[in-house]
């Protein structure tokens, strides 16, 4: 049996607990519900594992919460960016209040990538 990379055995247990605002949005973004973009959950991307990522866009979509350190974040975002995706970095407050907004600023986004 062949060994799991490690990534992918993060991303499965990163699944199973996501927080409310990342399960909301899922809610909105799969079975290709926005705009008929394909978004995945909790996926693996080089050494991360990212919030939702839309392949054909190469658009990488993260929630973040007040706990995360903010130069973290931005070497995350360009280690990203070098691998040529883009990212959109959401406060879980911003899922909570402009909700329709907020999708039709992904799918925007994710249109003029694709």
């Amino acid at each position: 049996m062949a060994r799991s990379h490690p990534q992918i055995s993060k991303a499965r247990a990163q699944r199973r607990w996501m927080t409310a605002p990342e399960d909301k949005l899922w809610q909105a973004l799969r079975n290709r519900q926005l705009a008929g973009l394909k978004f995945r959950r909790k996926a693996p991307l080089g050494p991360y594992v990212v919030d939702f990522l839309c392949p054909a866009a190469r658009l990488v979509v993260e929630v973040t919460g007040r706990a995360q350190h903010r130069a973290l974040l931005v070497q995350r975002d360009m280690a990203l960016q070098a691998l040529g995706y883009g990212v959109i970095r959401l406060a879980r407050e911003q899922v909570d209040s402009d909700f329709a907004d907020l999708l039709a600023e992904i799918a925007a986004i994710a249109h003029r990538r694709h």
